[in-house]
């Protein structure tokens, strides 16, 4: 148990460090490039990697849930790991080519995507290569140290390249080939490490364990689109139906919200292998206190700081981004529970069909009152906003109910 808990504090500490890469570093970069692009262009780049997102999510399917889950049970069975390896690399392969194919249609028939192809194509490129990085298998191996260090590696390439050669406006098409070239520079290095450190053979497997892979983590799938629902969506709808410029607004806030999050889903992360194989009730209650102090804290601290990030990291040209960031603060406060009471609890102790019914539950909540709005003429960057907090309201109550109804917090009392 000792040893368990050194790896998780040694794991939370390796996705604390790629969190920061995934969701603070960019903060570095997007002072400039919000004042070298003009709003427009920097709202398409957002709606391109919104729309790429669920190309990722396509191919991921939900092995960052189920991957994660069986790689930390199996981990000490070599060929069972390796097995479960080439069965998700195949099925992950095969819908990285569909998802190819789908954008592809999109960019032949739909004058939107087909009028900035190249943006499409180049923020691709980042699904292969974070695909192909397999941190579901380094984070169910518990095993974060070298996955780090070479996030923190190619983002800094990725960095130099932007600074380097993005002067203008017109160069905004090279700020996804940029960010892309990051990620799979990343990827085919975290393949070679599987083959050389970990020894694995690559091979295809039998049609049944193809099968067998693709349907345990379906459910998990069909989580991630339902979560795709209210985190996406949102920004995908204000794309089509308002404007790019809308899209700036909305994401610029959005990825200050998450930036601070990622402070909470660092450690909600690693828990979850641990909690997997051991069942701890009394160190999550302990955790759980914690969090619910920190919560609030960092809830009333963006309330309170929204003007000034907001300019700080985007410049005064987002100033409309000001008060979606308040009310994304508000769902701060009680957000981290809809994650750390999912599957760190509930799918580590097997409830994970009722873990995926509250996104599910989220996803189509949103989804309907989205297409309410829309009726009503009403889709605006702060009706949206406060749709998705509102969304984040329903599935955290969905998880008090069956915590509560499976009493898991009532055993094992600190």
């Amino acid at each position: 148990m000792i040893s368990d808990k050194k790896n998780l504090f040694v794991n939370t500490v390796a996705l604390a460090i790629i969190q920061i890469l995934n969701y603070v570093l960019p903060f570095v970069t997007l002072p400039y490039l919000s004042r070298v692009l003009d709003v427009d262009k920097l709202g398409l780049v957002f709606f391109a990697q919104v729309s790429m997102d669920y190309f990722f999510r396509l191919a991921i399917f939900g092995f960052d849930f189920s991957g994660v889950r069986t790689i930390a049970i199996n981990r000490d069975d070599k060929e069972k790991t390796n097995l479960i390896f080439n069965s998700i690399l195949c099925v992950q392969s095969i819908f990285l080519i569909i998802s190819f194919t789908i954008l592809s249609i999109f960019i032949i028939f739909i004058p939107k995507f087909r009028a900035d192809a190249i943006i499409y194509y180049f923020t691709f490129i980042s699904v292969i290569g974070n695909i192909f990085i397999f941190t579901w298998f380094y984070q169910g191996m518990e095993r974060m140290k070298f996955i780090t260090i070479l996030n923190i590696i190619t983002r800094i390439i990725s960095l130099v390249f932007i600074f380097t050669f993005i002067k203008t406006n017109n160069d905004y098409y090279l700020v996804p080939l940029f960010n892309s070239l990051g990620a799979l520079v990343a990827g085919i290095i975290s393949l070679v490490f599987i083959k050389k450190v970990f020894k694995f053979r690559f091979f295809i497997p039998q049609k049944e364990d193809l099968i067998s892979t693709l349907k345990y983590s379906s459910q998990f799938f069909f989580t991630k689109v339902a979560i795709a629902l209210y985190r996406q969506t949102n920004a995908f709808v204000l794309g089509l139906v308002v404007s790019t410029t809308a899209v700036a607004y909305y994401t610029s806030a959005d990825k200050i919200f998450w930036a601070i999050f990622a402070l909470y889903s660092t450690f909600i992360g690693a828990l979850f292998p641990y909690m997997s194989k051991n069942k701890d009730i009394v160190f999550f209650k302990k955790i759980l206190k914690y969090l619910i102090i920190l919560a609030i804290v960092f809830s009333l601290f963006l309330i309170l700081t929204s003007k000034v990030l907001i300019i700080l990291f985007f410049t005064e040209k987002m100033l409309p981004a000001i008060n979606i960031l308040r009310i994304f603060a508000l769902s701060l406060s009680f957000y981290p529970f809809v994650d750390v009471l999912g599957y760190p609890l509930l799918g580590a102790f097997g409830y994970v069909k009722e873990t995926n019914n509250g996104y599910m539950v989220g996803g189509i909540y949103n989804l309907i009152g989205l297409m309410i709005l829309y009726l009503l003429n009403n889709i605006t960057i702060y009706t949206v906003a406060f749709l998705v907090s509102s969304t984040y309201i329903i599935i955290f109550l969905h998880r008090i109910y069956y915590v509560n109804k499976y009493k898991i917090l009532q055993n094992n009392e600190v």
